[in-house]
């Protein structure tokens, strides 16, 4: 039986807390379970979550020694704080860590050189900490074999449910999912699920003005030429400043503002797509599709019957 343990650390997340017991708990074969669950805490005591609770395991750290695979959950600290389970002694084991349990992990040193995401909130300071891992900010989980990371809350039943089809085969992680009425396998990153914040009015010829301007012009087939000429500028000076203070281009930064357009207009009208993409700046549907697809990783369609909202 493959022996999972769970390290809480104070303030650690419920939801991700009780994810492993919930779903490699729910794996069986003939009747068996496949895997055992041990939830401990570095001294054996109980250990307060960041809700309005406790959480008192009966195991201490002890148990890590034990573990096939090691699971760590986001805890309060784990942002700014080092290693305090001393991973680095279990580089022979699975590791997987749920959101930000992937800074603990990182602490410890075992993702170096490797791929690996967390929380997208948490992402830029992630790669601030540890320059060495390549952050991965739009997959919902990150496989390296010995060290696995998943992304913010239900990421963590991503990882899990994927963990139990290459253990074990696809038939088991699906029952797990009937059982659990968790979604197998879904599409897209992270993209799908940010929202990006709106771009405050100023004057001037700064960035963030040039994107209020193209904010108010998504519809209109502007060319750069146009932007440059409208702010006084050469398409040069344009592009370099531009650049600099967000560290992306124009055409990209205005796609970005278009499929932004477009997830509003899906999730709040039922418009058909091709007025969608009209109304974002599109000339065609198709060229809607392919941006889409590009930056949400999702069709429009599918979309909309994730994320539309109650419309009259």
């Amino acid at each position: 039986m493959h022996r999972i343990v769970v390290i809480a650390l104070p303030g650690v997340y419920p939801y991700e807390l009780g994810v492993p017991r919930r779903f490699f708990g729910a794996a069986h074969r003939a009747g068996g379970p496949l895997y055992s669950v041990t939830t401990c805490t570095l001294d054996g005591q109980p250990v307060p979550t960041n809700a309005d609770f406790a959480v008192a395991p009966t195991a201490d750290a002890t148990a890590l020694e034990t573990a096939d695979t090691i699971i760590v959950p986001p805890w309060d600290g784990a942002e700014t704080a080092d290693d305090p389970i001393g991973l680095d002694r279990f580089a022979d084991r699975r590791v997987l860590s749920y959101c930000t349990g992937a800074f603990t992990v990182a602490a410890a040193g075992l993702l170096d050189g490797k791929e690996a995401t967390t929380h997208w909130c948490a992402a830029d300071d992630f790669v601030r900490r540890f320059p060495r891992v390549r952050m991965r900010p739009d997959e919902l989980f990150v496989d390296n074999g010995a060290v696995v990371t998943a992304a913010g809350a239900s990421a963590a039943v991503d990882a899990t449910l994927h963990l139990i089809a290459k253990d074990h085969g696809s038939a088991v992680a699906a029952t797990v999912s009937q059982l659990t009425l968790a979604a197998p396998h879904r599409g897209g990153g992270q993209r799908q699920f940010i929202a990006r914040p709106a771009v405050a009015s100023t004057a001037g010829n700064s960035a963030s003005d040039i994107q209020v301007w193209l904010t108010a012009r998504l519809d209109e087939p502007l060319s750069l030429a146009a932007v440059a000429a409208h702010f006084g500028m050469s398409v040069r000076t344009l592009t370099r400043r531009f650049r600099a203070e967000t560290g992306r281009t124009v055409g990209d930064w205005f796609a970005d503002a278009k499929v932004d357009r477009a997830r509003e207009l899906l999730e709040t009208t039922d418009l058909l797509i091709d007025t969608v993409a009209a109304h974002s700046g599109f000339a065609t549907s198709a060229a809607l599709r392919k941006h889409f697809r590009d930056r949400i990783g999702l069709s429009p369609q599918h979309y909309r019957s994730r994320f539309t909202r109650r419309f009259s």
